[in-house]
């Protein structure tokens, strides 16, 4: 983990930045962060971890019961959606953004 990325995840900056996206909803985010992506590189790489761990859940969760929880599922496609409007704005941090994607439909589609 990288200096940066080990600042960004103390605890002190997660409870910052858990508040800073609180305050601004998946849908506004977009297109803040497109005005001024470097302002916003704290928030996108907290919704993208959410994202990464909201992926492993829905796999282990498809792979035990295909019908499980859609709540899981809903959280999901809602961080997909975002991040997919943002991945060029961000496309060092979200470079495996595209193959998790690919993944997914290819496994769990």
């Amino acid at each position: 983990m990288s200096t940066i990325s080990a600042h960004l995840l103390s605890p002190e900056s997660l409870s910052t930045v858990g508040r800073a996206v609180e305050r601004l909803s998946l849908l506004t985010l977009p297109s803040k962060m497109k005005c001024d992506p470097e302002v916003y590189e704290a928030e996108l790489l907290l919704l993208y971890h959410h994202f990464e761990s909201s992926l492993h859940l829905f796999c282990h969760q498809s792979s035990l019961n295909p019908s499980s929880d859609p709540t899981v599922a809903k959280d999901l496609g809602d961080l997909a959606m975002f991040l997919a409007h943002v991945t060029s704005f961000y496309l060092d941090k979200l470079a495996n953004f595209p193959r998790q994607i690919a993944e997914l439909l290819r496994s769990d589609a």
